[in-house]
């Protein structure tokens, strides 16, 4: 089933936990990822895209914090026999998921990371799309809060994600998307009702 938002066609979306990354079976290269790649790679997966038939696939990914949970986990590394991972330095970039996306599905179109809130994910995707930039557009909006980030943050840890495929449909021939709906909000509305069918 797909749904229309904005003048944007959502022809897949998929929510994954971190509960979701244990049982995943991704490649040996999988299990070195940090949390928020793994759970963006795995909210990827879960929308069954025919990648390889696509072309022109852009990617906007909102990361809600960030890379602040790898990010300590580098920085308490300091301390450790041989100092900090140097494996885990590669993803002190909240757009480290987008690269570890790219690669897996052999994507090169044009990609964007926003550290906040998941909404501005959806109004790029839509002006790419709406500017030609792409045909598709994958966005994922990945929160993941470590004990140690959320103690510092004071809020509760987190580790989520969720993906959409978004397409670009003629305009005037659906609704308008609300200005503060997030990604969140649209895939489990268009989870809920593919779990219905």
């Amino acid at each position: 089933m797909t749904s229309i938002v904005a003048n944007l066609m959502v022809t897949a979306a998929s929510m994954v936990t971190d509960a979701d990354v244990s049982t995943a079976r991704l490649g040996q290269r999988f299990g070195r990822l940090d949390l928020a790649s793994q759970l963006a790679l795995l909210a990827v997966e879960k929308l069954g895209g025919d990648f390889a038939t696509l072309s022109r696939v852009g990617i906007c990914l909102a990361a809600r914090i960030g890379s602040l949970s790898t990010d300590l986990d580098f920085w308490n590394g300091r301390d450790a026999v041989g100092g900090p991972s140097p494996t885990l330095f590669a993803y002190t970039l909240p757009s480290a998921a987008i690269g570890e996306i790219a690669i897996r599905y052999k994507l090169t179109g044009p990609n964007l990371c926003f550290v906040g809130a998941s909404t501005v994910a959806l109004t790029e995707a839509g002006d790419m799309l709406e500017r030609g930039e792409a045909d598709v557009c994958v966005c994922v909006s990945v929160n993941v809060v470590s004990p140690a980030a959320a103690t510092l943050l004071g809020v509760v840890p987190a580790a989520q994600a969720c993906a959409l495929m978004l397409a670009r449909v003629a305009v005037g021939s659906c609704r308008r998307l609300e200005s503060d709906r997030d990604m969140e909000s649209v895939c489990a509305i268009h989870c809920g009702h593919n779990s219905r069918n």
